[in-house]
């Protein structure tokens, strides 16, 4: 999209032309720097505004989007490219309110007729589909040939379209059917080039876009699917097929919001559709909404009948497992077992869950039979090495070395093979051994996640940013709510888990996980607005943020008031969140950084969150910014949280642990350092760990592999994290 006027373009500022070469390279922090500086000296730039609305699209935010160019509208109502961008922003981000809102807009729009009838139909008549170019095609022909494409005749479709193609070798309807038909048979390359070609002869061709994006979705390369898909939505905003995929792209790529309100306007438009009820299942099943998933899978499983596929039963099993209904999960299991008692999703789903309960033997036995049924399951040996203590002469080592090496695995399973290696090796002390199979194991795990770790590192500079400017001494505290959240955060494998699971063991704390909910709802206290700065002042705004912390909670934990949230990236909140919930105690965990993130890269992250964990430098990186926070939040609320440090944790239990339940404002109980007693599951990767009493372990494990961590250990010497 490139910006234009009707007006006469005025000389515009260095700083706006350096925010256009920053956007260009796609360093979107620094172009909105300065173009917020633009607006500061000029709060009329119509043009500034513009393209803070379009960084907002590129970074999909496209629900803060619509104000920007909604802004810059009312700024230069002549200015199209505005109206064009506020019309994308809507159909991806918007909702029925937005985009009544824009079409009566329109309306009285001083912009020429055929952009006004072209956004007009894109949100009535074509909300749903493309009318594509036939290039003097019949509608005749191009049923018969779809119709052939429902029978199963790809070949003869294949060859039906070509000859067509020759006589009107403008129809972009009948390319697309011929990338269809040679998609169906496997004709990949060929496939591309057809629906390329049917963009080429047909630019606002929603379906072609569908097309294109759901084939390189199926090449794994989900960032060049996202932006096929994305043209698709923008063109067709009703679309289901597309709102689906490109919600489903976009969690893989780490954008968790944008992805779930996409799959969430398409569970809406088409609730009797099971795939994409299945979709918005899994999505809010990786966000932890166990209990909304299971309403999306059960509806799925309703329609579906008798003829519900077994990998619906599956999902439905784990969300029943995180809250906690493990009876109902194994049930469900079991009855996919007895028609199919080698599904290896459902053996290793089975236990995992024995697994998380703490019955090590039997989850190793379940783990023993899925791959007895399927040799090749990387995913079964790696989370059974979660809990099995390998030893010198332990014949699993050269079992899954055996299978690592195979020809036939695919990616995804020697991935798994190599981090359920890498710490079967450790176990067994061959540490010259141990690299080779981590290191391979990152490589792949890189490849197939395509988490951005800028946007990560983005987004914790841009909260310092955006908080640099409140004052929280005199910002208004919230009224106090029922709840009293304990929120315990740190970097990912600091001892989180174990911190927590200490809290938790007393009687009047329930352990919540890794709910994820604070820093969703303090997201509008960072959204930029235009004309103004952020709202660190508006106390009904931050009111808001612990009233839906709050009711989030009451739902999800009738109750009870003190709950432990160990979401890990509530550091970054800790000012607004203390504000918003004025009951609320913080806890920080540090371990020293060299075992730390050695323990990132040992081990295997859901997929969209952690994009940085496959490689020691950006580890390092991300260290540096988690330490930058925490010293940022020590300046300003010294107060308002406790550090605690795993390392003096593990060294002296009870005289720290005793300090880390007054933090949490409680009174001793022994019971605290007999967690590991306690029945319940724990779904993290400490699994093990936090079944066993505390012990020094893992305390200077680093040492053992100094030379193969140096790149990290160098980048952290340089930022002066460590000295030696």
């Amino acid at each position: 999209m490139q910006a234009a006027s009707t007006k006469t373009a005025a000389p515009q500022s260095p700083r706006y032309d350096a925010g256009l070469k920053y956007f260009s390279e796609r360093k979107f922090r620094q172009a909105t720097a300065e173009f917020k500086a633009v607006i500061a000296e000029d709060p009329a730039n119509a043009k500034a505004h513009f393209h803070i609305g379009r960084v907002l699209l590129e970074t999909y935010w496209a629900e803060d989007a619509i104000q920007w160019f909604k802004h810059a509208v009312a700024l230069e109502p002549g200015f199209v490219q505005a109206w064009l961008g506020w019309a994308e922003a809507i159909a991806l981000g918007g909702d029925t309110t937005s985009r009544n809102a824009f079409l009566a807009e329109l309306k009285t729009a001083p912009i020429a007729s055929q952009h006004v009838v072209q956004l007009q139909d894109r949100f009535g008549a074509l909300r749903a589909g493309s009318r594509p170019k036939t290039g003097g095609v019949s509608g005749k022909d191009i049923a018969r040939l779809v119709a052939q494409l429902n029978k199963i005749a790809p070949a003869l479709v294949e060859v039906e379209a070509t000859k067509l193609l020759k006589r009107a070798p403008k129809s972009a309807a009948v390319a697309n059917i011929l990338a269809e038909a040679q998609a169906r048979q496997g004709k990949t390359a060929a496939a591309f080039a057809s629906l390329k070609m049917a963009i080429k002869l047909d630019a606002r061709y929603a379906e072609a876009y569908l097309g294109l994006g759901q084939l390189l979705y199926q090449q794994n390369r989900p960032l060049d699917a996202a932006n096929a898909l994305r043209p698709a939505v923008i063109l067709a905003p009703d679309m289901v097929p597309a709102l689906a995929g490109l919600g489903v792209v976009l969690t893989r790529l780490g954008h968790f919001n944008a992805g779930l309100q996409l799959l969430e306007r398409a569970a809406g438009l088409d609730p009797k559709n099971p795939v994409v009820l299945e979709e918005y299942g899994d999505v809010l099943l990786r966000r932890g909404e166990a209990a909304a998933a299971i309403k999306a899978y059960t509806t799925a499983l309703a329609i579906y009948g008798d003829e519900t596929p077994n990998h619906v039963r599956v999902v439905l099993a784990d969300a029943y497992s995180q809250l906690g209904q493990d009876d109902t999960a194994l049930d469900e299991l079991d009855r996919v077992l007895e028609n199919d008692p080698d599904n290896t999703r459902a053996l290793t789903a089975k236990a995992s869950i024995l697994q998380a309960q703490g019955d090590f033997p039997l989850a190793e036995a379940q783990f023993r039979k899925a791959v007895e049924a399927h040799p090749t399951n990387g995913d079964a040996y790696r989370r059974m090495m979660l809990s099995h203590k390998a030893t010198k002469d332990d014949p699993i080592i050269q079992e899954m070395i055996d299978v690592f090496e195979r020809d036939d695995l695919s990616d995804n399973e020697r991935m798994n093979l190599g981090f359920g290696l890498s710490k079967a090796l450790e176990d067994a002390r061959e540490d010259d051994r141990v690299f080779k199979y981590l290191n391979a194991a990152n490589r792949i795990s890189a490849q197939l996640a395509h988490a951005s770790k800028v946007g990560r590192f983005a987004d914790i500079r841009d909260c310092r940013e955006s908080y640099s400017a409140f004052d929280f001494e005199t910002m208004p505290e919230a009224p106090k709510g029922a709840v009293a959240p304990i929120f315990v955060t740190g970097m990912p494998r600091s001892g989180t888990t174990l911190v927590e699971q200490i809290i938790a063991a007393h009687s009047d704390v329930e352990s919540g996980g890794e709910l994820g909910y604070a820093s969703a709802f303090v997201r509008p206290l960072l959204a930029l607005t235009p004309g103004g700065a952020v709202n660190e002042q508006d106390p009904e705004m931050i009111a808001n943020v612990g009233r839906n912390y709050v009711d989030a909670m009451e739902k999800k934990f009738p109750g009870v008031t003190k709950i432990t949230d160990k979401s890990i990236y509530t550091f970054q909140h800790i000012g607004p969140l203390m504000r918003a919930l004025p009951n609320a105690k913080f806890i920080v965990v540090r371990r020293d950084p060299r075992d730390n993130l050695l323990s990132m890269y040992k081990n295997k992250f859901n997929e969209g969150v952690h994009g940085y964990a496959n490689e020691m430098e950006a580890l390092a990186e991300f260290y540096d910014e988690f330490d930058k926070t925490i010293a940022f939040w020590r300046e300003r609320v010294p107060d308002w949280f406790y550090e605690v440090s795993y390392d003096a944790l593990v060294n002296d239990p009870e005289v720290e642990a005793r300090k880390l339940i007054d933090a949490a404002g409680l009174d001793w109980e022994d019971n605290c350092l007999n967690f590991h007693k306690k029945r319940g599951n724990v779904k993290t990767l400490s699994v093990y760990q936090v079944r066993q009493p505390i012990n020094k372990g893992s305390v200077n494990g680093w040492k053992r592999f100094e030379a193969d961590l140096e790149p990290m250990l160098a980048r952290l010497r340089s930022d002066g994290h460590i000295t030696d």
